[in-house]
């Protein structure tokens, strides 16, 4: 995990042949200039009786997005006057009522079109054009309390329609903190920098706080320790956030003008939260001890390279976390569960090619005969240890994460950064084995993944559900649903191999259902695609069924979110929904999932009788 550069060197060569640069001040040359990363501790300008008094200039200069004397790219970036530019740019942050005086001053050779830099509530249209080698000023009151963001766009290319190559990381949190309060959080700002227009086509550079993991910073918390974040996503792309080992509430959610914030019994508790362009979400979570990370579960956001084996796993938007002490052991009842989850290589089959998958065995039996698309479910018992053994029979190393899982560190499956005492968790060597111990503390959906060379061994297989049934219950798979979305909707570059694609249950084209009038259907889903969000809704002769939602990522939501509604969701990778639904009619249903950014198109026909 702690390997070398790998993100740009592709890059890092074509930028030292000049086809990557940017707009060149004309006031200094970029190569003279470094861009620094910005952690967002320390608020920019000078708040003296109620007003703000800032002074930012738009410039270039070379950014350094991995170690401060790695490989660097030229790029666009904010600077308060009198020091270095920064990325994300400089903090701006006040207390509610506060008069605001920003100036901005362009020294790039485009017209800068700044967006955001009003009173919030605003209207996204408000924008403040810079024409080169000239100054503008604004004033405004800083408006009701919240996160948003401003950025600027200044001659690159657009989408959704935010830049995203040189002018991309042209962008800074602005937050508004109720009178006289001063809350004790970070504030992260995701950030992407591309080198196409298509993501499928492109080669991302992927930054929190404008840094690449494993250089992004390290964050430390005593157990216990209730944790509050801003986290902001100022590219023109989605990010689902997924934290490992524990749950996270979301207390506010925002579009970059206006920021909602829940009331506590309407917040809800996840462990992957879908973060579109340009939002914002304020989160809390009570820290648990052990070694954590919180990353972007889109595979080109944390993947260095396609090519890159056992230890290069990781890189991108990735937040490492480490909380001393051990973790509480939860109240378990019975004998420990013996399994042992075998990975092997998969054959083609079903118009799927060939890859890898999953048997379960358990009492010297196997399940399923061969090897299954998508991996056996695990049916687990809330409070029941289970032990399982991972026997990796590949050529390749690979490890398991238990996605969703509430557990010590060391088993949750990040190879090299799990730890229990001096021991970091280990990479499954080829023809070695790892037992994974959990008592699991809940009842819910949740995955089972590959957490090493995600992009090939995703795409190729190696994931799964994991159900947890309360004590003395029992999975009916008649009446329990499962819907695994699964595929490849990441970089489609020369060297990927992998074309676009998407299954449903394993299947491009599933086999039709057969459901009965009145009886009552738990329907869980699950994205564990590699990249693919998508649209997904249940429709009749008459429209869009109605059913009830009871779950997101295996907790019981909120009563007040509990409701009939429309069977139609939005679910990124690395989320799971459940849902009750009892058809009240025989008829067709169609259930649909219609990926937002790719060709993927999967339906499932089902008969109600």
């Amino acid at each position: 995990m702690y390997s070398s550069s790998v993100v740009f060197k592709v890059w890092f060569a074509i930028l030292i042949c000049g086809l990557l640069s940017g707009p060149i001040s004309a006031e200094q040359s970029p190569a003279s200039v470094s861009i620094h990363a910005n952690e967002n501790r320390t608020p920019a300008g000078e708040l003296k009786d109620g007003i703000l008094t800032l002074h930012l200039e738009l410039t270039s200069g070379n950014w350094y997005p991995e170690a401060d004397d790695g490989p660097s790219m030229q790029i666009e970036a904010f600077a308060e006057e009198g020091k270095a530019p920064q990325v994300p740019g400089p903090l701006i942050r006040v207390p509610q009522g506060t008069e605001i005086r920003v100036s901005f001053h362009n020294a790039l050779a485009a017209t800068a079109i700044i967006h955001g830099m009003h009173q919030h509530p605003g209207d996204a249209k408000d924008v403040l054009q810079v024409p080169p080698g000239e100054t503008r000023e604004v004033h405004f009151l800083a408006g009701e309390p919240g996160t948003y963001q401003y950025y600027a766009s200044a001659g690159g290319p657009t989408t959704r329609p935010r830049p995203f190559r040189e002018d991309s990381q042209l962008s800074g949190a602005f937050i508004v903190d109720p009178p006289g309060s001063v809350p004790h959080d970070r504030v992260f700002v995701l950030g992407v920098w591309r080198g196409e227009t298509a993501p499928t086509l492109s080669k991302d550079v992927a930054v929190i706080n404008g840094k690449s993991w494993p250089y992004t910073e390290r964050l430390s918390y005593s157990a216990g320790e209730e944790v509050h974040w801003r986290m902001l996503n100022a590219s023109d792309v989605n990010h689902p956030m997924h934290l490992h080992g524990s749950y996270y509430r979301v207390e506010s959610m925002g579009d970059g003008e206006r920021d909602r914030m829940f009331p506590t019994d309407d917040q809800r508790t996840v462990f992957t939260q879908l973060l579109p362009p340009g939002s914002s979400m304020t989160t809390s979570w009570t820290a648990v001890p052990g070694r954590w990370i919180f990353h972007c579960h889109l595979m080109a956001h944390v993947a260095p390279s396609i090519h890159e084996h056992g230890q290069n796993h990781m890189a991108g938007l990735v937040l490492g976390i480490t909380v001393p002490g051990e973790r509480p052991h939860v109240v378990a009842h019975g004998s420990a569960r013996k399994l042992r989850l075998l990975v092997r290589e998969r054959p083609a089959v079903n118009g799927v090619a060939a890859g890898f998958g999953y048997q379960l065995e358990e009492s010297h039996r196997l399940s399923p005969a061969s090897v299954s698309l998508p991996g056996p479910t695990l049916v687990l018992e809330r409070g029941r240890p289970v032990e399982i053994t991972v026997v990796n029979q590949l050529n390749e190393p690979t490890s398991v994460h238990w996605h969703g899982m509430e557990l010590e560190s060391y088993y949750d499956g990040v190879a090299g950064w799990g730890m229990r005492g001096h021991y970091l968790t280990p990479t499954i060597a080829p023809g070695q084995s790892f037992c994974a111990r959990f008592t699991p503390p809940r009842s819910g959906t949740f995955i089972y993944h590959t957490h090493l060379d995600d992009e090939i061994q995703l795409a190729g297989g190696l994931y799964g559900a994991m159900v947890v049934v309360d004590p003395g219950a029992k999975f009916d798979s008649d009446s329990e649903q499962l819907f695994v979305i699964s595929g490849w909707g990441g970089r489609r570059s020369f060297d990927s191999q992998i074309p676009i694609s998407g299954l449903l249950n394993g299947s491009p084209q599933p086999t039709a259902l057969h459901w009965q009038v009145g009886k009552s259907y738990r329907v869980r889903f699950i994205n564990i695609s590699s990249a693919i969000i998508g649209a997904l809704s249940v429709t009749g002769n008459d429209g869009p069924v109605q059913w009830r939602a009871r779950a997101k990522d295996g907790a019981d939501l909120p009563a007040s979110q509990a409701v009939l509604q429309d069977a139609k969701l939005t679910i990124a990778p690395g989320e799971t929904y459940d849902f009750e639904y009892k058809p009240n009619q025989p008829g067709p249903l169609k259930m649909e999932f219609k990926a937002l950014a790719v060709p993927v198109d999967l339906t499932q026909s089902i008969e109600v009788e």
